[in-house]
C-alpha cells in the first residue's frame, strides 16, 4: 500500500503581525490635504483682492491727478496767452485799436472759464475749497479789469494800456500763482498717493509672509505626518513581503519535499511490487511446458508490467529529478528536454553556451522548475512546433531561456486581470525569490522568450527552508534500483 510520509515543515522566523486595531492615516492625511488646499484658496483669493484694491486705487488716484493736472496746464496755457495778448495791448506792438483784441480775449475768457469748471470737479481732497473760491473770485476781479480797461479804451487807449500794466497785470499774476500752488499740491497729494501705495505693499507684503510662514508650517507638518504614516506603510508593506516570502519559500518547499516524497513511494513501493510481479510471471513461464499456450499470454503481461514500471520511473523522474542531485543542473535540463520532445511531438532542443559550472541546489532545483513550467506553458498555449532552451554561465550568474515561434503574449487591450495564470506567476516568484530578474520578450514575427538571470551568490545566500536541499531523502532516492523485469 502506498502511504506517502509528509515531512515536517522548516520552522520559518515569526514576525508580528499588523495590530488590526491601528487606525488608518487616511482620515487625517486627507483631512491635513483639505485643510492646506482651503489655506492655498483664502491665501490666493486675498492676494487677488489685495492687489486689486491696490491697483484700482492706484489707477484712479493717477488718472484723476493726471487729468486735474492737464486742466491746470490748461488753464496756465490761457493766462499765458492772455498775458501775451496784454503784453502786446500795453506796449501797441499792432497797429490796431484795443477793442480789436476783445474778440481774442472773450474766446479765452470762455475757454478759461470751462478749464476751472471742469478742474473744479477733478480737484483732489487735500484742496481746501476756499482756494478754488479764492482762484474763481480772483479770476472774477480779473475780468472786471479787462472789461474796465477795454471800457476806457473807447476814449482813452493810454488809460487803458496803464490799467492793464498795473491792476491787470497784478491780478494775473495771482491767478498764475494760484494755479502754480494747485499744481505744486497734486505732486504733493501724488506723493502722497505713492506713500499710501508703498504702504499698502508693505501690508500685503508682511500680510503675505505671515500667510506663507503659516502655510509652510501647516504643509511642514501635515508631510511629517506623511512621511511618518507612509514610513510606517512601507514597513508594514516590507514586513508583509517578509511574510509572503517566507510563505513562498515554506511553500515551495512543502512542495518539492511532497513531490520528492510522492516520487520515492511510487518509485520504490510500486517499482518493487511491478518488479516482484514481473519476476513470478517470469516463473510461471519457465515452469510451464514448452507448448503450452499461456505462455504468449504471461509475455503479453510481463510486457505490460514492463511498460507500466517504465512509466512509473518516467513520472518519478519527473517529479523528483534524482538526475539533477547525482548529474547537476545540465544534464537533469538535457533529460528533460529530450523526454518533453518524445512526450509533446515538439522539437525541443538544449543549448549550452560555454561551460557550466557548480551549482547551488537551491538554484538549480527552481532553474529546473521553471524551464518545467515554461515548456509546458508551450505545449499548451503557444502552439509552437519547435522550442528552444539555452543556458549560459557568466562569472557569478546563470542565464535561462526558452524560446518558443507560438502565439506569443496577447495583446495588450486584451490581457485581462488574470491572464498571466499561475504558470508565470510561479516562474516569476521562483526568480524573485532567487534575487533574479524574470522577463518576457516578444519575438518578432511571433513568439516568446522567457528569460530569468539568476546572481548564483544571492541564489546561495537564499533563506533557510529553499526547495531542493540534500537530506535523507535525497539519499534514498539515490539508492533506487531501476532493474529491467524479465
Amino acid at each position: 500500500m502506498l502511504s506517502v510520509v509528509m515531512p515536517e515543515p522548516r520552522s520559518a522566523p515569526e514576525i508580528p503581525s499588523k495590530d488590526p486595531q491601528s487606525p488608518s492615516p487616511s482620515p487625517r492625511l486627507v483631512v491635513g490635504l483639505v485643510v492646506t488646499l482651503a489655506m492655498i484658496l483664502a491665501f490666493c483669493l486675498y492676494t487677488v483682492r489685495e492687489i486689486r484694491e491696490l491697483r484700482d486705487e492706484q489707477t484712479r488716484i493717477n488718472e484723476r491727478n493726471r487729468v486735474d493736472s492737464l486742466q491746470l496746464l490748461r488753464i496756465q496755457n490761457n493766462l499765458s496767452a492772455l498775458a501775451t495778448q496784454m503784453r502786446e495791448m500795453a506796449d501797441r506792438t499792432e497797429p490796431y485799436p484795443m477793442k480789436s483784441w476783445r474778440q481774442t480775449f472773450d474766446r479765452l475768457k470762455a475757454d478759461l472759464a470751462q478749464a476751472i469748471a471742469t478742474e473744479r470737479t477733478l480737484a483732489p481732497a487735500e484742496r481746501a475749497p476756499a482756494q478754488q473760491e479764492q482762484l474763481e473770485a480772483a479770476l472774477d476781479r480779473f475780468w472786471s479789469t479787462i472789461d474796465r480797461a477795454f471800457a476806457e479804451a473807447e476814449g482813452n487807449e493810454d488809460a487803458a494800456a496803464a490799467i492793464l500794466r498795473t491792476t491787470a497785470t497784478v491780478q494775473h499774476q495771482e491767478l498764475v500763482n494760484f494755479v502754480s500752488r494747485f499744481l505744486v499740491l497734486n505732486d504733493a497729494v501724488q506723493r502722497e498717493a505713492s506713500v499710501t501705495n508703498r504702504a499698502i505693499y508693505g501690508r500685503v507684503e508682511r500680510e503675505i509672509f505671515i500667510l506663507m510662514t503659516g502655510l509652510l508650517l501647516l504643509v511642514g507638518v501635515t508631510g511629517v505626518y506623511g512621511i511618518r504614516a507612509n514610513r510606517r506603510a512601507f514597513d508594514d508593506v516590507q514586513r508583509l513581503s517578509r511574510q509572503l516570502r517566507n510563505l513562498s519559500w515554506r511553500m515551495m518547499r512543502l512542495q518539492e519535499d511532497l513531490q520528492e516524497s510522492f516520487s520515492r513511494e511510487l518509485h520504490d513501493e510500486f517499482g518493487q511490487l511491478l518488479t516482484a510481479i514481473g519476476m513470478l510471471l517470469g516463473r510461471v513461464k519457465r515452469n510451464l511446458p514448452a507448448e503450452s499456450p499461456l505462455i504468449a499470454d504471461l509475455q503479453e503481461v510481463q510486457g505490460i508490467v514492463q511498460q507500466t514500471l517504465e512509466r512509473i520511473r518516467t513520472e518519478s523522474r519527473l517529479l523528483h529529478p534524482v538526475i539533477l542531485d547525482d548529474f547537476g543542473l545540465e544534464n537533469a535540463l538535457k533529460w528533460y528536454v529530450e523526454q518533453f520532445g518524445r512526450q509533446h511531438g515538439i522539437e525541443t532542443r538544449f543549448l549550452k553556451s560555454g561551460p557550466i559550472g557548480v551549482i547551488p541546489p537551491d538554484a538549480t532545483i527552481h532553474i529546473y522548475r521553471i524551464v518545467q513550467e515554461a515548456l509546458t506553458n508551450v505545449s499548451r498555449h503557444s502552439g509552437s512546433p519547435e522550442a528552444w532552451v539555452r543556458l549560459r554561465q557568466e562569472k557569478d550568474w546563470i542565464e535561462l531561456e526558452i524560446e518558443d515561434r507560438g502565439r506569443g503574449l496577447p495583446p495588450a487591450a486584451e490581457r485581462t486581470e488574470g491572464w498571466q495564470g499561475i504558470g508565470l506567476i510561479s516562474m516569476r516568484e521562483r526568480s524573485e525569490l532567487m534575487g533574479g530578474a524574470f522577463a518576457l520578450v516578444p519575438v518578432p514575427g511571433g513568439g516568446l522568450i522567457v528569460s530569468v538571470r539568476v546572481p548564483l551568490r544571492s541564489a546561495a545566500a537564499a533563506p533557510a527552508g529553499t526547495a531542493g536541499e540534500s537530506g535523507p531523502a535525497g539519499a534514498a532516492a539515490d539508492d533506487r534500483e531501476e532493474a529491467p523485469i524479465g
